[in-house]
């Protein structure tokens, strides 16, 4: 069984003003923080970005190893599905491992719980924290793809009405510290800044 590890690092950050990728918490870029949670559990490891900011990666990751593909063309600009669907165009695995670059306080722990509940039961196993479902720190499988294909040809691209048909297991995490995303400049001061 294969896993691929995935890093979501398609969007365009607009309202942090700047690369979220690229911010620090304790002097580590967001990234690697991702890559780190992940690089223990699977094969292999992507980077999805966006051509803009492709080549800052690729200066940045001295890790030969760590794929930096842009979003399929066709799909570009269609958020996380295209992201996930990018992976297993060019990724071969059975598993796909996720993560947003925007979660500096994810830790392997977290894929370690997600990872024991595999099963042929399930396509997807996504965690549901503080009441709120987390797709975008979660495992697909490949059998999704074709539909993810379909579902973006149609420009329905959201990832969580796209779930709502998937054999999909839920796993309930009480600790949200670790899912904490930092989407704005507000919260890159309250969470990052103030400790």
């Amino acid at each position: 069984m294969k896993f691929q590890g995935v890093v979501l690092a398609g969007g365009q950050s607009k309202r942090f003003g700047r690369p979220k990728a690229f911010a620090k918490k304790d002097g580590i870029p967001f990234f690697e923080y991702s890559i780190r949670a992940l690089e223990k559990h699977c094969q292999s490891l992507v980077i999805v970005t966006n051509p803009h900011i492709k080549e800052q990666f690729e200066k940045a990751i001295v890790n030969e190893t760590i794929q930096i593909i842009n979003d399929e063309i066709e799909f570009r600009g269609q958020g996380p599905l295209s992201g996930i669907y990018t992976a297993m165009e060019h990724c071969p695995a059975e598993w796909y491992m996720v993560s947003p670059i925007d979660v500096p306080f994810i830790q392997p722990n977290i894929f370690e719980i997600l990872l024991r509940h595999i099963s042929d039961q399930y396509e997807v196993i996504v965690p549901i924290v503080c009441e709120k479902i987390q797709p975008l720190l979660a495992l697909y499988h490949y059998s999704l793809k074709e539909e993810m294909k379909r579902n973006l040809q149609m420009n329905q691209n959201s990832l969580i009405e796209f779930l709502v048909n998937q054999r999909m297991k839920y796993i309930f995490i009480e600790c949200d510290h670790y899912f904490i995303n930092i989407n704005s400049q507000e919260d890159y001061k309250k969470f990052i800044q103030a400790n």
